[in-house]
């Protein structure tokens, strides 16, 4: 038996709206346009971003280096709090460890695979539905000037799927490369060109229309993209259809990630 658990959440296949339109939401961003419907079919979510007890795992087994925000060693004291301080390449890391104990294709999510964990098929703007509420998740507003220990805002600021922390806390990396809607998977973003070896890992084309040919676009390297809203950031980045990036290098003490996987045939 693996000695990490994971809890994961089914996703069940479905369209769904990825995407913002002012219509809907005046607040929407250009690079969140146009709306548009995708399908994705079965997949799991982690159901909290990974915890640095979860983390902590990972470098006892691995002897991978360290966050950079565990300046003291590991923060006993935040066991159940999200891992920051980690990069693109630490989470794919964690993702292939996580994966050979688990018996699991365990890999990062793609874009449309984290926002549709996030919003459900109906599109809602926040995780929770289309209004703001306060008190429901961890975002700038509410002061705790750093992050919470994982589903302390369940079930009031959970998505529909039961997904928790999606709408603050910490940002995400997933595996995606950032590029402009509407979304293709076969233009390159999809492409895990930080580590090519690693095909398993990545989601099937058939299957989810969420991935493209090994070939990567080199124009898009560098550009790594994050999802959610963080513990500094406002209830616009807590949108669920608020995009960002990062160089894959980053290691910020506001982003983390979570894992998810395929159903095995």
């Amino acid at each position: 038996m693996s000695k990490i658990q994971l809890d994961f959440v089914l996703i069940p296949a479905s369209d769904f709206t990825i995407g913002s339109d002012r219509r809907s939401d005046p607040k929407a961003h250009e690079d969140e346009m146009p709306a548009h419907s995708l399908r994705v079919t079965d997949y799991y979510i982690m159901r909290h971003p990974v915890t640095n007890a979860q983390y902590h795992q990972f470098i006892q087994a691995t002897g991978h280096r360290a966050p950079l925000f565990w300046t003291k060693g590991y923060p006993a004291d935040k066991p159940d709090h999200p891992v920051v301080g980690v990069s693109y390449y630490d989470a794919i890391a964690f993702c292939a460890w996580a994966g050979q104990e688990t018996g699991l294709p365990v890999r990062l999510p793609t874009e449309p695979e984290w926002e549709k964990a996030a919003r459900g098929s109906e599109g809602s703007i926040y995780p929770w539905g289309k209004e703001w509420k306060k008190g429901a998740s961890n975002i700038d507003e509410e002061k705790l000037n750093g992050t919470s220990p994982v589903g302390k805002f369940s079930p009031q600021g959970d998505s529909p799927y039961g997904v928790a922390d999606m709408g603050g806390n910490v940002q995400e990396w997933c595996s995606s490369l950032f590029g402009p809607y509407p979304y293709d998977p076969t233009d390159g973003r999809e492409a895990h060109v930080y580590d090519l070896h690693n095909r398993d890992l990545l989601p099937k084309l058939i299957e989810t229309g969420c991935t493209s040919k090994i070939e990567s676009d080199e124009a898009s390297m560098g550009k790594s993209v994050i999802r959610g809203g963080s513990w500094r950031e406002s209830r616009f980045q807590a949108r669920c259809a608020y995009r960002s990036w990062a160089a894959p290098m980053h290691r910020s003490e506001d982003t983390g990630f979570r894992c998810c996987y395929e159903p095995k045939d």
